[in-house]
């Protein structure tokens, strides 16, 4: 029998008895599975019990797969619900990033600069790399206000700890290159005071 195959079987009792930790890893091996093995309407099944019942994990993988439609019918308003929720509730930096995108795109929100900034922020906050890019990148470009080249010197730099993550998200996302940019139309004490921001950061 196929190992994969047999980790499923395992797990498909305790899940069924209503164990939410079982019934999301459950959905977590549909999911992920390769190939045969992979069955995304099962894994929603289960994430969809498991999110009912307050899992967190689960809860935010049913906002993905309705935002992405993937064994659902894509809907990005409810994707944002669940967003919403496991963000204020679990304090989840992956959906609070996730949540910034909808309102920056105004996909199943009302288009919001500030709102997608107060998701990227609380993101960011938490040491989210993508999301401390995205941050850097709205006050590079005007959407925080107008240009605060210090405050997206500094999540730029911040970002560059997870500069391979943020490119495997978005390939047009080079951290690098965005402070190459910016330091351009920057003087030495603007520099200076960002990158000092940024040393004495903590994630939250």
């Amino acid at each position: 029998m196929n190992a994969h195959i047999k980790r499923i079987e395992v797990k498909i009792p305790a899940a069924e008895a209503g164990n939410i930790n079982a019934q999301f890893e459950l959905a977590r091996l549909y999911h992920n599975a390769d190939h045969i093995e992979a069955d995304p309407k099962a894994a929603f099944k289960w994430y969809s019990m498991a999110a009912e019942t307050g899992h967190v994990g689960a809860q935010y993988f049913v906002g993905t797969m309705y935002a992405s439609g993937e064994a659902v019918r894509q809907d990005n308003f409810r994707a944002s619900e669940w967003y919403r929720l496991v963000s204020n509730l679990g304090r989840h930096a992956d959906a609070q990033l996730a949540l910034g995108d909808l309102y920056f795109k105004g996909q199943g929100v009302p288009h919001g600069y500030a709102e997608a900034l107060s998701w990227y922020r609380k993101s960011a906050l938490r040491g989210h790399p993508v999301a401390q890019y995205r941050l850097g990148a709205m006050y590079a470009e005007g959407y925080a206000g107008g240009l605060n080249a210090v405050e997206a010197y500094k999540w730029f730099t911040l970002a560059m700890k997870g500069k391979n993550q943020i490119i495997a998200y978005d390939s047009r996302f080079n951290p690098e290159a965005a402070l190459s940019r910016l330091a351009a139309g920057m003087n030495r004490n603007q520099i200076k005071l960002a990158r000092e921001a940024a040393e004495i950061f903590l994630p939250q």
